[in-house]
């Protein structure tokens, strides 16, 4: 026969484990992206890209313009880009963007 104080720490670590699983897929629900919004991506680019690529993506001392770079590049390269970007461009995501951003950012340089 079990020793009841063993039967409890054995079911209140079931309890534990189970009310674990639910949040981490919630988690998981919540990092799934939105379709890709070009206007989340212009605030996104203004915080996070503007300071090299110059505003509205004109070109700056650093970045160079992406003004109609969506008619030069299909926007899978443009994202490709942003995910896994060639120095001196930094590398925010996974760090600093979400997958979301990385989408919205991608969407709107695509705009420009």
């Amino acid at each position: 026969m079990l020793n009841p104080r063993v039967v409890s720490l054995l079911a209140l670590a079931a309890v534990t484990f189970a009310g674990c699983s639910h949040p981490r897929g919630a988690a998981a629900a919540r990092a799934t992206p939105t379709l890709a919004s070009a206007s989340r991506g212009a605030a996104l680019f203004s915080e996070n890209c503007a300071v090299c690529h110059g505003a509205n993506g004109a070109g700056g001392r650093i970045g160079p313009a992406l003004v109609g770079l969506r008619k030069r590049e299909p926007a899978e390269k443009i994202r490709a880009q942003i995910e896994h970007p060639d120095p001196p461009m930094p590398k925010l995501y996974p760090s600093k963007l979400t997958i979301q951003d990385l989408n919205d950012i991608a969407a709107y340089v695509g705009s420009l």
